[in-house]
């Protein structure tokens, strides 16, 4: 696995340059002022969009959160609509921009929405994995000017759907390159490519990036043969981390890991109102936490929006919850790494990585939704007793965070959960638990959850990255105190097996669909010899919960 150094870096974030200091036209100036309301640059924009102007290829290199969607947007649509006679939508592709996720497509697409808004003659449009390609190539013969896809759907596009016209192309945008080729894309990319060069034999190419590493170096290279390297770090294959990031960690025991969750939001997004992201690493565990997160604070008249998201949640659900999470002041958003690059969550207060990443470079990755744009942001990670190694590899890597009590998150349990004033902290979370018990183990539904939920955490803690086991050692893990911490009762080799049946029921039930992560090796648990490939998660029950 190739590594990078992290560090925390001052990175300049905003310019003394304005959106009105640019060649653009007059109307793309008042949209990005008077409807977007964006009047001063970043650094990076400011860097790097005269030079797409010039018609120049570049690498762009900038942290997360500093505008760099804008960079291409920009030169775009200036020079489309120069180009006489108006260009028309049956003219075809002018611009391809190539993304990672369906997320980052939508979000990419809506940017070119607002933007367009003056140059109506300019279509934007989008692919993703999801849809009906039938509706696709229809909006395809209809045609698009600034297409906009995930890498597997444009290839597949470029290849079978004849009325996708590329002949007028004149810029490839390839945008969170380094997410593109850890997403192993590396050979769509390369197709793509390929066929570009035979039909159009002049582009301009822009690779944007927040990383510059060996392997974006070489996709540059196939790319593009000379480009303008526009960097904002003086170390291109340096991870940054902003200074307006408050980055803390605490040691919390596998019996009060649930509990701590809750007594975190509770506070942060109960309390303070704030909006905070969680990260936990399975698709199961999404949907566990979210549930009972959600019961808990209900019972206890504490009024919290909890949304969750992951990879096998159907497209416009996924898209929904991104949206009002988007444009919420408040809440909470549980997700796996779906959520944790690129996507633009404005004004995330905290992120909480109640399960631990596997490496640093992912780290660094999750804690970027908040901090964002020059704002203030905060990040806290749960690490058991037996990870707090992972704290001296942070600093190994110039990442420094500090210690949080673990009596300073239980401690607003006594104020936002405790319904008789005066109860010790230690009883209050003890009654927080035995209600989180109550509730999933009179729950059939909420039982087959906790189960399927704490198989596959168990599951992907044997498949950490060999050069981090030795802090995320499997053979540390005490089972019976983690099934605390999905509420269960049941001894571990008992739930194994509620997992392995109701896995196998979805298994049966679902042909389709991506697994929270998947592993050829095998490792000995709950004493028995067990295949780490995981089944796509079952819908969600349509009934409420009850806790009885």
């Amino acid at each position: 696995m190739e590594t990078q150094d992290v560090t925390q870096v001052d990175e300049k974030l905003f310019s003394s340059s304005q959106f009105s200091d640019l060649a653009i036209h007059d109307y793309l100036k008042s949209t990005l002022e008077k409807d977007m309301g964006l009047e001063v640059m970043t650094e990076i924009q400011s860097k790097a969009i005269p030079e797409l102007l010039e018609k120049h290829n570049a690498c762009i290199q900038s942290q997360t959160g500093s505008g760099k969607t804008l960079v291409y947007a920009i030169p775009i649509i200036q020079e489309l609509q120069e180009i006489r006679p108006k260009i028309k939508r049956s003219d075809g592709v002018y611009a391809l921009i190539v993304l990672p996720t369906r997320e980052l497509v939508l979000q990419t697409y809506s940017w070119f929405q607002k933007l367009t808004k003056s140059f109506t003659w300019i279509v934007p449009g989008y692919l993703i994995g999801g849809e009906k390609k039938k509706s696709e190539k229809a909006r395809i013969r209809k045609g698009i000017n600034i297409l906009i896809s995930s890498p597997g759907r444009l290839k597949d596009h470029l290849l079978h759907t004849q009325s996708l016209n590329i002949s007028k192309l004149r810029f490839l945008i390839l945008d969170e390159a380094d997410r593109i080729l850890d997403e192993g894309y590396e050979r769509e990319i390369s197709d793509i490519i390929e066929h570009i060069d035979k039909v159009v034999s002049k582009r301009q190419t822009v690779l944007l990036s927040a990383t510059m590493s060996k392997k974006l170096k070489s996709l540059a290279f196939l790319s593009m043969k000379e480009s303008k390297n526009i960097l904002m770090s003086d170390a291109p294959e340096t991870l940054v981390v902003p200074t307006m990031l408050h980055q803390e960690f605490v040691i919390v025991p596998a019996k009060l890991r649930l509990v701590a969750l809750i007594s975190f939001l509770a506070e942060k997004s109960g309390l303070n109102s704030a909006k905070s992201l969680v990260f936990v690493a399975t698709q199961d565990m999404v949907d566990y936490y979210s549930e009972i997160v959600a019961m808990l604070l209900k019972a206890k008249d504490v009024n919290i929006d909890i949304s969750r998201l992951h990879g096998s949640m159907g497209q416009k659900d996924r898209c929904d919850v991104f949206k009002k999470f988007k444009n919420a002041k408040s809440g909470v958003l549980i997700c796996t790494d779906v959520a944790a690059r690129g996507l633009d969550l404005p004004k995330v207060d905290w992120v909480l990585q109640f399960s631990p990443p596997s490496t640093v470079e992912e780290y660094v990755h999750r804690v970027g939704r908040t901090a964002r744009v020059g704002l203030h942001g905060s990040a806290v990670i749960f690490l058991l007793p037996s990870e707090i190694g992972f704290v001296s590899r942070m600093n190994d890597k110039g990442i420094t965070l500090q210690e949080r009590p673990l009596q300073s998150i239980l401690a607003p349990l006594a104020l936002t959960l405790n319904d008789r004033l005066g109860l010790p902290m230690e009883k209050v979370a003890t009654e927080v638990q035995q209600l989180c018990e109550d509730c999933t183990m009179n729950s059939k539904e909420m039982h087959e959850l906790a189960s399927k939920a704490y198989v596959s955490f168990v599951r992907f803690y044997a498949t950490y990255p060999k050069e981090s086991r030795d802090i995320f050692s499997f053979q540390d893990l005490h089972l019976g105190h983690h099934a605390k911490s999905f509420s269960l009762r049941d001894p571990p080799k008992q739930i194994s097996s509620i997992g392995k049946n109701r896995n196998e029921t979805s298994k049966r039930k679902q042909s389709r669909g991506s697994s929270s992560y998947s592993t050829s090796k095998k490792r000995r648990i709950f004493g028995s010899e067990a295949d780490f490939d995981v089944v796509p998660v079952a819908p969600l029950p349509t009934n409420p919960f009850v806790c009885k």
